[in-house]
């Protein structure tokens, strides 16, 4: 089973050094308007096209709006044998010091 995190422990990775790759699964307006510094922006409705793309040598963490779909992607990745971390509470919550604002 995958683990879920609070939005504020995101900072803790990124602190103190952990191979992640950090994905915003929010639209590209969303994500444009502001998101967490180092991610990386993969629209969840184009899941089928980015799904390729993800390092299976880091530690991914997903974050979307609330974490619905960030939940549904780490239960749709973990069986295929990627190391993911659901973001519960999403971006809606996040006011840490790496948030990048557009």
């Amino acid at each position: 089973m995958f683990t879920t995190i609070p939005i504020w422990e995101v900072d803790h990775y990124i602190d103190d050094g952990y191979s992640i790759a950090l994905i915003d699964l929010r639209d590209r307006r969303s994500f444009a308007m502001g998101h967490i510094k180092g991610a990386v922006n993969f629209p969840f409705e184009e899941r089928e096209n980015w799904y390729c793309k993800l390092p299976r040598d880091r530690i991914l963490i997903f974050y979307c709006s609330r974490g619905g779909q960030s939940m549904q992607i780490c239960r749709d990745l973990e069986p295929l044998g990627y190391h993911v971390i659901n973001v519960a509470n999403g971006m809606a919550y996040y006011t840490g010091k790496y948030l990048v604002r557009g």
